[in-house]
């Protein structure tokens, strides 16, 4: 199975703390934004996206690079996060602009994962941050444990194609 993870992590390393639990698990190719080309993305049999959250969106450059994809046939798909904040799908869903951008360019979203991350955005600096030590042991293994399940959806979706 060739898999890719499009992450852009950009303050503290969070994010991509959480792209390699997963990759370790799928055996993916963990690459930037401005390193990938989208054109090669539906040469993969799965396709990761994921970044920190940014005024309640994935960060601009994995935004752009999934306006940018070419359009698939079912490719499947996940989306992954770290945040200062919680989500709360049905007052704020950060997930949901990536998702649709996705869903639009035809790809089949598996699934979704998020946790905490440590974060010193704007006043957050002052009083040294919050979610310290974030995503910590037991985010990494929730991590793990979502890539599991993601291989599992793979796994099924092969089986009921043949």
């Amino acid at each position: 199975m060739r898999s890719i993870i499009v992450c852009a992590s950009i303050h503290h390393g969070n994010t991509l703390k959480l792209a390699k639990a997963i990759a370790e698990i799928l055996e993916a190719r963990i690459a930037e934004p401005s390193e990938a080309d989208p054109r090669e993305i539906a040469e993969y049999d799965l396709a990761g996206f994921g970044s920190g959250i940014y005024y309640g969106r994935h960060h601009e450059t994995v935004l752009k690079f999934a306006e940018r994809l070419p359009r698939v046939h079912g490719l499947p798909a996940f989306v992954f996060s770290t945040s200062g904040l919680p989500r709360i799908p049905l007052i704020h869903d950060y997930h949901k602009p990536l998702i649709e951008i996705l869903e639009e360019k035809g790809f089949r979203v598996l699934g979704e994962f998020t946790c905490r991350g440590y974060s010193t955005h704007g006043p957050l600096r002052a009083f040294g941050g919050i979610n310290r030590g974030r995503p910590d042991d037991r985010d990494l293994e929730r991590a793990r444990r979502f890539a599991e399940e993601i291989r599992e959806k793979l796994e099924e979706l092969r089986r009921s194609r043949s």
